[in-house]
């Protein structure tokens, strides 16, 4: 069965690293996520941002900007653990976008995707 978020597809992995809640988006292609992810909302709506980051700034912007940046610092997190992938402004901004998107939604996971930077 092929699932869809918001309209976009998603495709599910079953990785290790994307079942404890690793996530990618490549817009214009879908939402990769985890076969055990598949209900967490919250990942959804945050990776999603990232589909609205594309809408909102472009594809230039998305592609040279955004992209590299959240890549280098989820590669980044994955082998230092004090660095923390969803402070840095490519996955707040993610996460501020989707929330306004989805109207600010009562059960927002502010812990797990801050809205704001805390830098």
């Amino acid at each position: 069965m092929i699932q869809y978020f918001e309209g976009i597809r998603i495709f599910t992995l079953n990785n290790r690293k994307f079942n404890r809640g690793s996530a990618v988006t490549i817009p214009g292609i879908g939402i990769f996520i985890g076969s055990k992810q598949i209900t967490n909302t919250g990942l959804l709506r945050h990776e999603f941002g990232h589909i609205l980051q594309r809408r909102q700034k472009g594809f230039l912007f998305f592609w040279f900007k955004i992209a590299p940046v959240s890549l280098a610092s989820a590669f980044k997190s994955s082998k230092d653990k004090t660095h923390i992938h969803m402070q840095i402004w490519t996955e707040w901004t993610a996460n501020r976008a989707s929330f306004d998107y989805f109207n600010q939604p009562n059960d927002w996971d502010f812990d797990k995707y801050p809205i704001e930077s805390t830098n």
